[in-house]
C-alpha cells in the first residue's frame, strides 16, 4: 500500500473504528474436501524428518488430507520398486503406515521419463486393485496387503517448464548447447508440447543452463559415469530407455582418461563452466569407435580397448525414442482403473489449441483435470523489495481470480471440443514465490509469505466451496526440504522448525480447515492499492474474514487477514447467546515486514459477554477459537450433563453427572490426546500424572458430546 497516508485516510481509518464481524445463529456451513489439504512429499526425504517427535506434535495439527508422492521433479526418473530396497527413504513401503497415522491419503506422481503406459497401469493396479494377485504382491513388496486406493494421478511433473529438463526426457529450454564453436540447437514449445501429449523420440545430448533444481552434473543430458575401478567391460542400462536399435548412429560414447575430479568439483554454476565440463568429457579424441561398444533397446555394452581405467569418465549420448505420451498412459491407467481421476500437466499453447486434430485427439482421451503451479514471483519479488507489501499479499487474490477465469476457459472447451468429462484443476507445489538463493532478511522470508499463503489458502476453499474452480486436488510446497529456499512448512534443522507460512498454514487449518462458514460485518475498511501499472490504485478489502466449525462441533472458529501494512484495527466479535460460549483464544502472527523477523502471541481468555474486542495488527493473520457449549454441527443447544470440579485442581478432578456410561477423552492445548478411559456414573479422576497447565476433556455418550477446559496446577 502507498506509505503517504493523506488526511482523507485518516479520517477514514477513524470511521473505521467500530468494525463488528457478527458470527451466525446457527452456521451453514460447508465441508472441506480432504483432496484440498495437500501437501508435497519428497520419495528421497530422509525418514529422520518425519520419525521424530517434533514432527508427530506439529503434522497433525495441519489436518493433512492427501499427501502428493514422490512430489517434484524426481518424478520424471523414479523407480518406485527399485527404491524399495533402499532403507531410510520415503518409498511407498515407508509412505503406507505414514498415511495409516495421520490419515491422509496419496495422490501420485506417475512415473513419465522412465518408464510407459503398460508398466504404469501396472502400478495402478498395484496399489488399487483387490484381486489376490495384487495383495499378495503388495504384501511381499510393501508388507501390508490392503489395497492403497489412490485416487488422484497426475502424469508426469514440470515437463514442460524451463528447469525440467534434468529429470524428463522432455522439458522446455531455448537451446541446446554443444562444444564451443558449434551451433546450438533450438526448441520450440510446439515440438516439446507435442512430445508431451504424443510421445515420440528425443536425442539426449549436449548442456543446458543450471537453472532449479539442475547441478553440473545433470545439466548435461547425456548419461555420465564416474570410475573408482578398473574393469575390462561394463553393461550400463541408461536411464531414458529405449534406445534407438535400427541407426548405427543413434549412440555414441566419450571415455575421458584420467578425468581430473578435483577439477570438475572446483567448477561452480555458470554456463561458462558447464561449457568448460562439457568440452573436456566431449574431446574428439575420446571418442571411442563403433566397436568399442553395442546397445539393444534398454542398455549399452563397454569394451574399449584397453578395458576401462580408474579415474575414467564415460559419457553415454543418445537417441531415446518411442517414449509413450500422456493420452497413452491416460488409457492405459483408465482401463487398469476407471474410477481414478487422472491429471495433465501441461497448459496448452496457440499452437496445440488452435489445432482440430489436436482438439479431436484431446476430446477422446481426456483427462480429469489439469495441473498448475501458481509461482506469481515475477509480481510479488519486486513489489516486496520496494515496500509494497499490501499489493504484494492482493496478488493471492489475483492468483485465485486466474484460477477461476483457466476453470472457465476449461468449461468453454469442453463444451466446443465435445469432451465427455468435465476437466477440473488441480493446484500444486504454489506459493508466494520460487527463490531458491533467497538472501538472509529477505522480506519473503518473513511475515509476507505468512500472510500471503493464509490468504491463497482462504480464497481458494471459498471459491471451490462456491463452485467457481473445480478443485479436484491442492498441494502446498515441500512439507519439509534444505537450502536457502523459504517456501517449506517445515525446515529440516536440528530442531524441525516451523517456517512461517507452516505457522500460518496452521491457523488456517485449525479455524477454517474443516467446517467453514460465512461472516457477516460492518464498518469493514478498503484500502488503496497501486494496480500492476504502480501508478493507477485498485480498492480492496483490508480485512480478509472466514468463519469455521471445529470437527468435534465444540468451537466456533474465526479468521481474518489484515492486508493493510500500515495501519492496525480494532474488531468487535458479535458471539451469539445461544453458543453459551465460555472461553475465547486469539493467536496473531505478525512481523516486521522488511526482514524474517515474525512474532506470535496467544492469549486465553473467560468471556464475560457476547462481544469480544480484539486489535489485529498490521499485515497479520489472526485465528480465534471461540469454545461453546452447543454443537455448532447442529441447532439443538446441549445442557450440560456434566459438572467437573474443583477447577483447578491438582489432585482429583470430580465428575457429576446422571449419565450411567460415558468416556472421557484428555486432550493437551495441542490437541494430543494424553487419557482415554470409559466411567459409570459419577466419579474421581486422577490428574497427578499431568504436567501443569490447560487440558480439555471430552465427555461422551451415545447421544451427547461437552468438552470442558481443566487447568491443571
Amino acid at each position: 500500500m502507498k506509505k503517504i497516508v493523506t488526511l482523507f485516510f485518516f479520517l477514514t481509518f477513524i470511521g473505521y473504528s467500530q468494525i463488528t464481524i457478527t458470527l451466525p445463529e446457527n452456521p451453514v456451513y460447508d465441508t472441506i474436501q480432504k483432496s484440498w489439504r495437500g501437501y508435497n512429499h519428497s520419495s528421497n526425504s530422509n525418514l529422520t524428518l518425519f520419525e521424530n517427535q517434533m514432527f508427530r506434535d506439529s503434522f497433525p495439527q495441519l489436518h493433512p488430507g492427501i499427501i502428493r508422492w514422490p512430489g517434484g521433479n524426481i518424478s520424471q526418473d523414479y523407480n518406485w520398486l527399485e527404491h524399495l530396497n533402499v532403507s531410510g527413504k520415503f518409498n511407498l513401503k515407508n509412505v503406507i503406515p505414514y498415511l495409516e497415522t495421520y490419515g491422509a491419503d496419496l495422490q501420485i506422481v506417475a512415473n513419465f521419463g522412465t518408464s510407459n503406459a503398460a508398466e504404469t497401469a501396472e502400478f495402478v493396479k498395484f496399489c488399487n486393485s483387490t484381486d489376490s494377485y495384487y495383495a499378495d504382491l503388495r504384501a511381499n513388496l510393501l508388507g501390508n496387503s490392503a489395497p492403497i486406493q489412490v485416487k488422484y494421478w497426475e502424469i508426469g511433473n514440470e515437463s514442460n517448464t524451463r528447469w525440467a529438463f534434468g529429470w524428463s526426457w522432455l522439458g522446455y529450454q531455448n537451446f541446446i548447447n554443444f562444444r564451443t564453436g558449434e551451433a546450438p540447437k533450438p526448441l520450440t514449445h510446439e515440438e516439446i508440447d507435442r512430445l508431451y501429449y504424443y510421445g515420440g523420440s528425443f536425442f539426449r545430448e549436449g548442456w543446458v543452463p543450471i537453472i532449479g533444481g539442475l547441478d553440473l552434473e545433470t545439466a548435461i543430458l547425456g548419461d555420465l559415469l564416474f570410475y573408482n575401478n578398473a574393469k575390462t567391460t561394463d553393461i550400463v542400462s541408461v536411464k531414458f530407455p529405449k534406445l534407438d536399435i535400427s541407426d548405427s548412429n543413434s549412440v555414441r560414447v566419450y571415455r575421458t582418461p584420467n578425468f581430473d575430479f578435483n577439477w570438475a568439483h572446483s567448477l561452480g554454476t555458470s554456463p561458462a563452466d558447464v561449457q568448460a565440463l562439457y568440452n573436456s568429457l566431449t574431446n574428439p579424441s575420446n571418442l571411442l569407435s563403433t566397436s568399442e561398444f553395442s546397445w539393444d533397446e534398454t542398455q549399452v555394452t563397454l569394451s574399449p580397448n584397453g578395458g576401462i581405467q580408474a579415474n575414467d569418465a564415460v559419457l553415454i549420448e543418445y537417441n531415446s525414442v518411442e517414449h509413450d505420451g500422456a493420452f497413452a498412459y491416460r488409457n492405459a491407467m483408465k482401463l487398469a482403473d476407471p474410477t481414478i481421476e487422472i491429471g495433465y500437466v501441461v497448459a496448452l499453447k496457440p499452437e496445440l489449441y488452435e489445432d482440430p486434430v489436436f482438439q479431436q485427439d484431446f476430446a477422446t482421451s481426456p483427462p480429469d483435470f489439469m495441473v498448475v503451479h501458481s509461482y506469481p514471483g515475477s509480481e510479488t519479488q519486486p513489489l516486496a523489495e520496494h515496500g509494497y507489501f499490501s499489493e504484494e499479499v492482493y496478488v493471492a487474490e489475483k492468483e485465485i481470480n486466474s484460477l477461476i477465469e483457466y476453470q472457465n476457459l476449461w468449461n468453454q472447451r469442453v463444451a466446443s471440443w465435445g469432451i465427455s468429462n468435465s476437466v477440473g484443476v488441480a493446484v500444486t507445489e504454489w506459493n508466494i514465490n520460487l527463490y531458491d538463493a533467497a538472501p538472509d532478511n529477505h522480506p519473503h522470508k518473513g511475515i509476507s509469505s505468512g500472510v500471503y499463503v493464509a490468504s491463497f489458502w482462504g480464497n481458494l476453499f471459498e471459491k471451490s466451496i462456491r463452485k467457481d474452480i473445480d478443485l479436484r486436488a491442492n498441494n502446498h510446497f515441500a512439507l519439509i526440504a534444505s537450502g536457502s529456499n523459504f517456501i517449506h512448512l517445515f525446515h529440516s534443522n536440528t530442531t524441525l522448525n516451523t517456517s512461517v507460512e507452516g505457522k500460518a498454514t496452521r491457523m488456517v487449518m485449525e479455524t477454517i480447515g474443516t467446517y467453514p462458514f460465512a461472516l457477516d460485518g460492518t464498518n469493514l475498511p478498503q484500502i488503496q492499492i497501486l494496480s500492476n501499472d504502480l501508478v493507477s490504485t485498485l480498492s480492496i478489502n483490508a480485512i480478509e474474514k472466514w468463519g469455521g466449525i471445529s470437527t468435534d462441533g465444540s468451537y466456533a472458529n474465526v479468521l481474518l487477514i489484515n492486508r493493510d501494512d500500515t495501519q492496525s484495527y480494532q474488531v468487535n466479535l458479535e458471539i451469539p447467546s445461544s453458543y453459551l460460549a465460555d472461553t475465547i483464544r486469539v493467536k496473531k502472527l505478525y512481523g516486521t515486514m522488511i526482514d524474517q523477523y515474525i512474532s506470535t502471541t496467544t492469549e486465553e481468555q473467560v468471556l464475560t459477554n457476547n462481544t469480544y474486542t480484539l486489535n489485529i495488527p498490521a499485515f497479520s493473520v489472526t485465528s480465534v477459537k471461540i469454545h461453546v457449549q452447543k454443537d455448532l454441527r447442529n441447532t439443538t443447544s446441549l445442557s450440560s450433563l456434566f459438572h467437573l470440579f474443583p477447577n483447578p485442581t491438582s489432585t482429583v478432578l470430580n465428575v457429576q453427572t446422571t449419565q450411567e456410561n460415558y468416556e472421557i477423552t484428555v486432550f493437551d492445548i495441542l490437541g494430543r490426546t494424553v487419557k482415554k478411559f470409559s466411567r459409570n456414573n459419577s466419579t474421581s479422576i486422577e490428574v497427578t500424572d499431568l504436567k501443569k497447565g490447560l487440558y480439555f476433556f471430552k465427555m461422551q455418550t451415545n447421544n451427547t458430546c461437552e468438552t470442558h477446559k481443566i487447568v491443571v496446577n
